[in-house]
């Protein structure tokens, strides 16, 4: 057997496992608090590399219950759009509102964009679009009856 027929972990994959592994084992509630971790662990990493892979594994920031915020992976991350939304918005999601013809979510810190995807991902025939801030989302539909229906279908996942 050549040494070429192994695959043999990139650094991409190793930095990643690295960061999984710093997580979980520490409270890390800030990509600048991550960068040091991996830096003592001999890796030299840029906040956008950083950002990258926090969205690639899929790692959120979220309370705990200590009360500390904290990175953390969700877990499990299910394979379909329908079953990913879901999940999410179980675990992220603190408030639905609806005013008019718009639906606001409130969300945990930092989360806003993750969810609002989602939903754009998913394509509901309701909703026309999405606008995501830090921790709340907009989104709008074509009149208060539908925004009422995607409000009371999001706060059933709650």
């Amino acid at each position: 057997m050549n040494i070429e027929d192994v695959n043999m972990p990139t650094k991409k994959q190793n930095r990643q496992l690295k960061i999984l592994d710093i997580i979980s084992k520490n409270v890390i509630d800030s990509q600048e608090k991550l960068m040091d971790a991996l830096k003592e662990a001999g890796y030299s990493v840029t906040q956008a590399t950083v950002s990258r892979d926090i969205n690639e594994l899929k790692i959120v920031r979220h309370t705990d219950e200590n009360g500390l915020n904290r990175y953390q992976v969700l877990e499990p991350y299910a394979a379909d759009e329908l079953s990913q939304l879901k999940l999410n918005v179980t675990q992220l999601v603190n408030s639905v509102e609806q005013v008019e013809f718009m639906v606001i979510l409130k969300t945990a810190e930092g989360n806003g964009n993750r969810i609002a995807a989602l939903i754009d991902h998913v394509n509901f025939k309701y909703i026309v679009g999405t606008l995501a801030g830090h921790d709340t989302i907009f989104v709008m539909t074509h009149n208060a009856d539908e925004a009422k229906r995607t409000a009371e279908t999001i706060q059933a996942w709650l």
